[in-house]
């Protein structure tokens, strides 16, 4: 078994006893269906892992995309990553074809994300607006000389 695999199983048994716990010690009925609805990548993001601070998790394709450098030796957070069976449902269905039989692709594959504080220049980047120019009053011979009436 990959060890990164190995570590995020205890990570995500680890999540789901808190997950419990938080849910059977709730206060009230509301609170309770909160932990109890949470789910297992919540709870390792938000309870398992030091993500102070941390606002927008992107994979490293993702923070490519918009311009990111991820800063040399950051780790990424292992999550769970959704089914390749529903990946390949969904892009079947995008492209107007009959999806895969789902109980061949019953496998959770592992979600490299890092935070919005493991990146450099992250929604920095700037997309060049053309300038307006600047529009001047014509001047009174211009007007003159083509024969305009101004009205004002």
């Amino acid at each position: 078994m990959n060890p990164k695999r190995a570590q995020l199983i205890a990570l995500s048994n680890e999540a789901k006893e808190i997950r419990d716990d938080m849910a059977e010690g709730a206060e009230t009925e509301n609170e309770a269906l909160f932990w109890a609805s949470r789910t297992v990548n919540y709870m390792l993001i938000n309870h398992m892992y030091d993500t102070e601070g941390a606002e927008e998790f992107n994979t490293f394709k993702q923070w490519k995309e918009q311009g990111a450098t991820i800063r040399k030796g950051s780790k990424a957070f292992l999550v769970w990553g959704q089914p390749i069976g529903k990946q390949r449902a969904k892009e079947a269905q995008q492209k107007g074809q009959k999806a895969p039989e789902e109980d061949e692709y019953r496998f959770f594959p592992i979600c490299y994300l890092f935070s919005n504080k493991q990146v450099v220049n992250a929604g920095k980047t700037k997309i060049s607006k053309p300038q307006p120019s600047k529009v001047e009053e014509p001047k009174a011979e211009f007007i003159r000389s083509v024969n305009l009436d101004t009205v004002i």
